[in-house]
């Protein structure tokens, strides 16, 4: 099948002994950082406002982990990293004089040069844990464990952490958490079993993926506590990984019966959710997507003017790569159609870490290089591509 883009090879960052499992790009700053079973984190920069940038080893974080460090999240803020671990353990790590390089304008010296230093651990799963993130406002924090817990954290000043909710409701281990990206204010009305005592506003929604093979979505009750309010069901097999659209309406998922659905509300009814897209040419488990905000708008240009233009641009939604354990990174471009997402491939790399698995792929969110993309393989590197039109 032709594509209109390829994915053009512009790094390869070794450094790890053993497989890398996990890449995440700072929001704020030109940093990348992966993890690894060596259970060290790597910190890697690269020249900003260039149209290839180049990217150069800034730093390596031993951790202190005992096991491997699964994944890896970056605040909002681009301050902050948190580290999760097979060891059960979360960690909590800031740079040395890092504050002051950011209320600097300059890029270059928003890198840094100071040490990482752990500042918080969190304490509390009981085996390993594989997951976290933050919240689109930083202000909370979740994890999730192969004790088929998720925890959602409440970020304090001066990095400290309270536990707000442990949520028990996947029946096996717990894969992935992700956030919703927005901080849009909803009234919600939900239905049995867990009803409020009213409509209320709220802003934070959660999702978490399973061995256990379904999606769930939380929310906070400011009456009551954290929880469960849709369970989404389809996939026949471990639900790896997910990942919202840039836009918040659309939820992606990747999973070991090696395809990705993308879900959508049906309605304006928060508990009801739908498959509207099953998106196969994977030939294993796909582990890994990414949802990006791409480059451009639409799969072709917009002839009007005004608001036709924005209209135009405002059914793109985005770009959202896969990978797995077939060595292949699909991108597919998706944008608004009458009931569900239109779709096409546009990008396709095989072997892309040579023979070995693929265990991440990110976009890059920095603006200026979304079309950067990211993976880490079990041969230990991590490589940077950059999306080109053929």
């Amino acid at each position: 099948m032709s594509t209109s883009h390829t994915l053009k090879p512009l790094a390869v960052l070794p450094g790890h002994t053993d497989r890398a499992w996990n890449i995440a790009w700072n929001p704020t700053r030109p940093l990348l950082a992966s993890c690894s079973a060596d259970k060290s984190v790597r910190i890697y920069a690269y020249t900003p406002n260039t149209p290839t940038p180049a990217f150069t080893p800034l730093s390596t974080i031993p951790t202190g982990h005992t096991k491997a460090v699964r994944a890896l999240a970056w605040s909002p803020s681009g301050r902050t990293l948190a580290t999760a671990s097979f060891d059960s353990n979360i960690g909590i790590w800031e740079q040395e004089h890092a504050h002051d390089d950011m209320h600097d304008d300059n890029d270059d010296a928003m890198i840094g040069d100071g040490e990482w230093e752990c500042v918080s651990q969190l304490e509390g799963h009981e085996t390993e844990c594989k997951s976290v993130a933050y919240s689109s406002t930083g202000t909370l924090l979740a994890s999730c464990s192969r004790d088929k817990t998720v925890w959602v954290w409440e970020v304090h000043p001066d990095s400290d952490f309270e536990c707000m909710g442990v949520l028990m409701d996947h029946t096996q281990d717990v894969k992935c958490v992700a956030w919703h990206p927005t901080q849009e204010v909803r009234s919600y009305t939900l239905l049995p079993p867990h009803p409020p005592t009213h409509p209320y506003l709220h802003t934070q929604v959660l999702a978490s993926a399973s061995y256990d093979d379904t999606i769930k979505l939380y929310i906070d009750d400011p009456q009551d506590d954290w929880f469960c309010f849709a369970t989404l069901t389809g996939h026949t097999s471990t639900v790896w990984c997910i990942a919202f659209s840039p836009c918040g309406a659309y939820l992606a998922s990747a999973s070991d019966d090696r395809t990705v659905r993308v879900w959508q509300r049906v309605g304006a009814e928060e508990y009801r959710w739908e498959c509207a897209l099953v998106l196969e040419g994977h030939e294993r488990s796909v582990y890994s997507l990414s949802w990006g905000v791409g480059v451009g708008a639409g799969t072709s240009p917009s002839t009007g003017t005004g608001k036709e233009k924005e209209k135009d641009e405002n059914k793109h939604l985005g770009w959202l790569a896969s990978t797995g354990g077939d060595g292949r990174i699909l991108v597919w471009e998706l944008s608004e159609g009458p009931t569900k997402p239109a779709h096409r491939l546009i990008a396709r790399v095989e072997a892309a870490h040579g023979v070995y698995d693929v265990n991440a792929v990110a976009w890059c969110p920095r603006a200026g290089h979304t079309d950067l993309l990211a993976t880490a393989g079990d041969d230990g590197a991590t490589r940077v591509w950059k999306m080109d039109v053929l």
